[in-house]
């Protein structure tokens, strides 16, 4: 059997101790995630950085590059890319929340994530065309724009009144001309909160303006990460709006095949909508989004993707390798 059809394990203790990630609020698959970064840093003989919780001593975390490591832009897969990030932190949008420290120096963050696999097409609108075509067919046929950690309208109660921004937004044109875009939320190995959100109210006005959820009141929708697929959802149908009758929109949400915690958010979400909502709700895997990037002619950078973030061979392989009665 192929490695990429077996479940991902119970990482054992001993395996979580040598690598520096025995972070016992992990879920499964943040485990094996935490795992494969460290994994992914030793081999490149990078520093190991370290963590403080928010009680207790500073320890080493493997999933973390050493600050004086994480400042050359060793957290991302190629140097057009750290180039394309440290610009993109110098000229964010008034109001976008970066952690900086995270975003140079944690291998798990999907903020990372996200500019690994769209650094590129945001530097190259031919590439970014042919990877959004790949992505999602006969939506987007040429890209103007693309904009990370993006909000159309911060704080401002003709949107949604609070700070929901996607994790990537892209503007383009359809095969007829009109006016197209993909607003994308990327997950990766996220601890999803379970509390409700306070702006809630002004999300149900809105869902029962555009109509887009069976029933926009259904606490269920207050829940993260619920509640945040329905924020920015109902920010896409807003932008759409504005947009005019013609315009095409979507709401992709990319997260890991083998993130379990991931996809039955994403699931209990779709059954909330009606069947065909003004703004499509569009869920992918990791796997196919990196597909995407290999279809639009970047092999090289699919692979290093796939060897970061979705190959657990050198996870299995660790299970693999024990020997029993040897001290």
């Amino acid at each position: 059997m192929s490695n990429a059809c077996i479940p991902l394990p119970i990482i054992p203790a001993d395996v979580l101790r040598r690598f520096h990630v025995a972070e016992p609020m992990d879920t499964r698959f943040a485990s094996c995630g935490r795992l494969l970064q460290s994994i992914w840093r030793e081999r490149r003989e990078l520093a190991m950085g370290r963590y403080q919780p928010t009680s207790g001593k500073w320890r080493k975390l493997g999933s973390r590059l050493a600050p004086s490591v994480g400042r050359t832009g060793a957290n991302f897969l190629a140097a057009d890319i750290a180039k394309c990030v440290r610009r993109e932190a110098a000229y964010r949008e008034i109001g976008a929340l970066i952690d900086e420290e995270r975003r140079w120096g944690n291998l798990l963050s999907s903020q990372v994530l996200t500019f690994n696999l769209f650094g590129r097409a945001k530097l190259d609108a031919a590439y970014a065309s042919r990877m959004c075509k790949a992505m999602v067919p006969d939506h987007i046929e040429t890209v103007h724009s693309i904009a990370f950690e993006h909000s159309p309208g911060r704080g401002n109660p003709e949107y949604l009144g609070d700070g929901t921004a996607f994790d990537l937004f892209v503007t383009g044109e359809a095969e007829d001309g009109t006016p197209a875009f993909l607003a994308i939320e990327i997950k990766y190995a996220e601890q999803f909160r379970r509390q409700g959100r306070s702006s809630t109210g002004r999300y149900e006005e809105r869902g029962r303006r555009y109509g887009m959820h069976a029933d926009p009141g259904n606490a269920t929708l207050t829940i993260e990460p619920m509640a945040q697929f329905m924020a920015e959802h109902l920010l896409s149908a807003v932008i759409l709006e504005r947009l005019g009758p013609e315009a095409k929109g979507a709401f992709l949400v990319v997260a890991p095949a083998q993130n379990r915690e991931a996809w039955a958010a994403i699931k209990t979400y779709q059954r909330e909508l009606v069947s065909a909502p003004i703004v499509p709700f569009i869920a992918l895997t990791l796997e196919r989004t990196i597909d995407a990037v290999r279809d639009a002619g970047d092999g090289e950078l699919a692979q290093r993707l796939q060897e970061r973030y979705t190959d657990f061979d050198p996870v299995h392989a660790l299970i693999d390798e024990w020997e029993p009665f040897v001290a």
